[in-house]
């Protein structure tokens, strides 16, 4: 299936229904969705857009790495999560990422996605904290 670049406001109805559904599709738009820097991925079929992934040039001070990217609003249609579709988008990230010569690429992550995060190769880096307004998260990140 298709991985390809758009813009940020094409991604934002997939971000409002599976990571937002409690907020308006304005607050779909992150901070730093425009930079310059910043990528986004998605998985489309016939247009349709089944999966998606920001990916911001950002540093975790909690991590080491010289360019480090952030991995934001990872979502895949409730229909079709377990089809590979999200293991496919990142491998496609990861791919681009490495011809950037980036380094690290992290996220923080519900504690559900763990064990998609896991079988990608990414580490948890330390426990359970808060995000207000959102709930749990834990630190994981990739070497590249």
């Amino acid at each position: 299936m298709p991985i390809r670049f758009i813009k940020a406001h094409e991604l934002w109805p997939l971000r409002h229904k599976v990571l937002r559904p409690h907020m308006t599709l304005e607050d779909c738009d992150y901070p730093h969705d425009k930079d310059t820097d910043t990528f986004h991925l998605a998985t489309v079929e016939e247009g349709r857009i089944l999966c998606i992934g920001s990916f911001y040039k950002e540093s975790s001070p909690k991590l080491k790495g010289w360019k480090q990217y952030r991995l934001r609003g990872m979502a895949t249609e409730p229909e079709r999560r377990g089809a590979g579709l999200g293991t496919d988008l990142i491998h496609f990230a990861l791919e681009h990422l490495r011809a950037q010569q980036a380094d690290v690429l992290w996220c923080n992550a519900r504690e559900n996605a763990l064990p998609f995060y896991a079988k990608l190769g990414f580490t948890t880096h330390g426990g359970e904290f808060d995000i207000p307004g959102i709930g749990p998260h834990y630190l994981l990140s990739i070497k590249l």
